[in-house]
């Protein structure tokens, strides 16, 4: 690992986990502690503290001549660094969850996840958290009934839409909202050729030029177009003009038409 990388990684790292232990030193007199509680946010915060000082004492001597002169250990590198961090860091948070266990009872919690969870928004009673949820839980039925809502008015929306598709009788206006068709076409009227076929058409220009309803009340449209060549049966190519008639809603291709 490049030198200025292994610093900056660990570097961070050793902070973070000192900044972490400092918060659980920092928790000593917040309200619901006991004996316990105290005793394992001890524990919590000495372990992040040590795994701070191997992070970034491994940043700044894990390399270089300093590594030879301070720690000249076979055991101590990129490997067992890492697992001795991550170990300690483990045990602190096994201790903050002893800790918590032992507050969130003292102070009437349901456990200590609940308990965690109040923490996190400031909250250290039961009165308090009750309050907290009931209002998270209505800001949730608001969200809900205003999802729903847009939800309804987007429906009505397309289907409003569809209906002045249908009176304008537009079938480009319709399957733009449902199935263009373009590409199941165009594998349809490939499939379709007897003999080679290659498409003509310029990488701007469209190989369906135009459509037309085929049966309007079952949403059939037919597609046409005539960039494109086959081959006959002697070998040689000609210019064709080709259709493709499939069904809107569902994008089933009912059948081709090569001239």
């Amino acid at each position: 690992m490049n030198k200025f990388l292994k610093i900056g990684i660990y570097g961070i790292w050793g902070v973070f986990l000192f900044l972490a232990s400092m918060e659980k030193f920092g928790d000593f007199f917040a309200a619901g502690n006991g004996f316990w509680s105290v005793i394992m946010l001890f524990v919590a915060g000495l372990c992040q503290l040590l795994a701070s000082t191997a992070a970034i004492g491994w940043a700044v001597l894990g390399s270089g001549t300093l590594k030879a002169k301070y720690l000249p250990y076979k055991f101590v590198n990129n490997y067992t660094v890492p697992v001795l961090i991550i170990g300690l860091a483990i045990a602190a948070s096994a201790a903050r969850s002893s800790s918590d266990e032992a507050r969130a009872h003292k102070l009437g919690f349901k456990d200590g996840r609940e308990f965690s969870h109040a923490r996190e928004n400031n909250i250290t009673n039961t009165t308090d958290y009750a309050k907290y949820q009931a209002e998270q839980k209505s800001k949730a039925e608001a969200k809900a009934a205003q999802d729903a809502a847009l939800a309804a008015e987007r429906e009505q929306k397309a289907k409003e839409e569809e209906i002045e598709c249908m009176r304008s009788d537009n079938p480009e206006c319709y399957i733009s909202k449902h199935e263009r068709g373009d590409y199941i076409c165009e594998k349809a009227v490939e499939d379709s050729a007897k003999y080679d076929f290659k498409w003509t058409n310029g990488f701007t220009e469209p190989k369906f030029s135009n459509l037309s309803w085929y049966d309007k009340n079952r949403k059939l449209v037919t597609l046409y177009g005539h960039r494109a060549q086959a081959q006959n049966g002697f070998g040689a190519f000609k210019n064709i003009q080709y259709s493709c008639t499939y069904n809107a809603d569902t994008g089933e291709v009912l059948s081709t038409n090569l001239q």
